[in-house]
């Protein structure tokens, strides 16, 4: 499917490009129902086999919630998002 024609209201996950033009997938995981585990924005590169993923937990613990405001998030959003968070090891 073109990415072009994917409402990203209703896209799983989103790409951005950070700030040395490197291209990033967001997406979100975790966060049980019911559980002290949050739900996570992970951060994976999609250029650099070698860079290491990246996660931050979601204010809202809620996997519903997080993909939402994923969705309706804004690229300067998103590279805000990247930048707090945290190399995955």
């Amino acid at each position: 499917m073109d990415p072009k024609t994917v409402d990203p209201k209703k896209a799983l996950s989103r790409t951005f490009l950070d700030g040395g033009m490197v291209r990033w997938e967001a997406y979100v995981s975790g966060g049980q129902p019911k559980t002290p585990q949050a739900a996570r924005i992970y951060f994976v590169c999609l250029e650099d086999p070698f860079e290491s993923p990246r996660w931050l937990s979601h204010e809202s613990r809620s996997v519903a919630e997080a993909t939402r405001a994923l969705a309706g998030m804004s690229e300067a959003d998103l590279l805000e998002l990247h930048s707090r968070s945290t190399p995955l090891e």
